[in-house]
């Protein structure tokens, strides 16, 4: 009996100082860990991401299951534009942990999708974060940041194309610089917008910059709401009419359904110029009247919206050829000697008549004095009608065609 006492306490002084040991060793490896850890936190806080990294990694050689050196690692692999390595981490951390108390590598996670443009996954790890930590700013901005991105994503890259009450289109364009314009009858207006990603429908605030050389003040910025439709085929916008209240509904007069119209190329050069150009003038000869109509002092909103659908319809001419030949055909109505052989004369003559009837441009004294005396009288009585929808229009007219 007094041997087996005796082997009994031996055995347990054995354990006694292998546990020992082992805590030792575990003592020290924590304090070798925090050491390390330490030293990468200063680094990370001088900017020295890539040090950080080396001494988070050796850290983790010690504590290969440390959430904390993880999700440190973690970012400081974003800080070097590394995002498949933080995720790697952070992918790693959550495995072992997925409660409120490693919340960050939610964070890390859904900021390095971000990061590498992956705006869906981005959300959906935002919100898983979320879904542990409904307060948390970081995640949320994290989700906003993605779904803007989703939006410009959808918005960028082609032309948004609508019809006005009256028929005449009208274009949206945006850029990811958050920089967009719209364009009515040839006429672009420029503008920046903000997109608002967080409610339902989203919605997007629209500031007009100042027309150059008007002088006058922007108008206010402008609401509006937005939503895709058709597999993105269709962008449904609204904005107020009576007031500046942001819509709910897509209903009333401030709502258009643009379609989805692909960026047109640069038209080909490949056809002669000349040939180009007998076309292009033909046309527009095909769309103006040689005599503008008689408008009365304050024309009806029939009359101002076919004068409006006219000019909507060289502009289309104008983008159709490109601003080249438009540019020629301009230099020929204005008296620019036509190519020799190319048929060009009569074109061009009656494109000028066409445009000093409308205003477009200035007749000069010694073409005036060489004119039949019918068609000098005709354009006389277009010249003394300077009221009405020609007066006003006549400045936006020459901006369109001459430009």
């Amino acid at each position: 009996m007094q041997d087996e006492g005796k082997d009994r306490k031996q055995d347990f002084l054995h354990f006694r100082r292998a546990l020992d040991g082992m805590r030792a060793k575990q003592e020290g490896t924590e304090t070798q860990c925090n050491s390390l850890k330490s030293q990468g936190n200063q680094f990370f806080s001088l900017g020295l991401f890539m040090q950080a990294a080396m001494m988070y990694s050796e850290a983790l050689d010690l504590q290969p299951e440390n959430t904390v050196l993880l999700n440190n690692r973690a970012m400081a692999y974003l800080k070097q534009g590394m995002a498949d390595e933080a995720i790697a981490d952070a992918d790693r951390s959550l495995d072992l942990d997925r409660s409120n108390e490693n919340i960050k590598a939610f964070w890390r996670r859904a900021q390095a999708l971000l990061d590498l443009e992956r705006y869906k996954e981005a959300e959906l790890a935002a919100d898983a974060g979320i879904a542990v930590q409904a307060n948390n700013q970081h995640l949320a901005r994290v989700r906003r940041k993605a779904r803007e991105a989703t939006a410009q994503r959808r918005l960028c890259g082609v032309d948004w194309v609508g019809q006005m009450e009256n028929g005449v289109e009208k274009k949206f364009s945006f850029a990811k610089d958050g920089q967009m314009s719209m364009t009515v009858i040839g006429h672009s207006l420029q503008a920046t917008y903000d997109l608002s990603v967080e409610c339902t429908p989203q919605s997007m605030l629209v500031k007009m910059k100042p027309f150059p050389g008007s002088g006058s003040a922007p108008p206010p910025p402008v609401p509006y709401i937005y939503e895709f439709r058709e597999q993105d085929e269709e962008l449904w916008i609204c904005h107020p009419v009576e007031n500046n209240d942001l819509p709910t509904k897509f209903e009333g007069r401030g709502f258009t359904r643009l379609r989805r119209v692909e960026q047109a190329p640069e038209p080909s050069s490949s056809e002669p110029l000349e040939q180009r150009l007998a076309r292009y003038m033909q046309e527009f000869n095909d769309i103006l009247p040689l005599i503008p109509p008689q408008l009365p002092e304050r024309p009806s909103e029939d009359e101002v919206s076919q004068e409006i659908l006219l000019m909507d319809k060289v502009n289309k001419l104008k983008q159709r050829y490109g601003h080249e030949v438009h540019q020629k055909a301009m230099e020929l109505a204005r008296g620019e000697p036509a190519p020799a052989g190319a048929g060009l004369e009569s074109l061009a003559e009656g494109l000028r008549l066409r445009l000093v009837a409308r205003k477009v441009i200035q007749d000069s004294p010694k073409r005036e004095a060489a004119e039949n005396e019918n068609a000098v009288a005709e354009v006389k009585a277009q010249e003394v009608q300077r009221s009405g929808l020609l007066a006003a229009l006549g400045p936006l007219a020459r901006k369109l065609c001459c430009r």
